[in-house]
């Protein structure tokens, strides 16, 4: 029988934009047809597959799970998302929050070492609500993610250097948005493969590409 008593997992989830406009610019189509890429390349590599998760939430006017997080080899197809309303940034914070909450407790209930888990937003337009406190509330819980954030298109690049807690990318061309959202969806399979590869003597390093294709980096600022 397998144990899973002190066996380390890191738990990853992207956060991303699926307001109306993303529908417009092609990053709706651009993230269905990226994520079944990631998941080949993730379920591809034997160590990610052992130590990471992966959850998904897509997020417009209200934010919704649409991938609980799960062991990739036991995702027999990726979900999609669907071009909607608002950006609402809000929603989207306390759903992470309250998905990361009982994920982390029942992973660690079932014996699992959780390192501190990591989040991929993206976004495509300025957050149409006002997100501060939803932000404040996620990032003072217990088990608040790392934040990796890339705005292409319109997207804020003051919001999101202020939602970053490791690295901010904004795309140079705001006329390709599908392009750039191809490139952030190759860049976080790369962060979720290496960053496992160090997991194995001790909390592992956050390791995000440092140049992304179509992509300046963005200092980040305090809220």
């Amino acid at each position: 029988m397998t144990t899973t008593e002190g066996q380390e997992l890191l738990l990853f989830y992207i956060v991303c934009d699926e307001s109306g406009s993303m529908g417009q610019n092609g990053g709706i189509d651009a993230i269905n047809q990226a994520l079944p890429e990631l998941h080949a390349t993730i379920a591809a590599d034997p160590l990610a597959v052992d130590k990471s998760r992966l959850a998904i939430i897509a997020f417009s006017d209200d934010a919704q799970l649409i991938l609980p997080l799960a062991k990739v080899t036991d995702v027999p197809d990726m979900p999609g998302v669907q071009p909607a309303g608002m950006t609402n940034y809000g929603r989207a914070f306390e759903l992470l929050k309250n998905c990361i909450e009982s994920d982390v407790e029942a992973l660690k209930a079932q014996s699992y070492r959780v390192y501190r888990p990591c989040a991929f937003f993206m976004s495509d337009g300025e957050p149409t609500d006002d997100w501060d406190s939803s932000y404040r509330d996620l990032m003072a819980h217990k088990y608040h993610p790392h934040i990796v954030a890339f705005g292409v298109d319109g997207a804020d690049p003051t919001s999101l250097s202020k939602i970053a807690t490791l690295r901010c990318f904004v795309g140079k061309d705001r006329s390709n948005a599908g392009r750039a959202l191809a490139s952030v969806m190759s860049s976080i399979g790369k962060t979720i493969i290496t960053t496992s590869s160090t997991a194995t003597a001790g909390p592992p390093d956050i390791i995000v590409p440092q140049q992304i294709d179509g992509f300046e980096s963005v200092p980040l600022e305090e809220l």
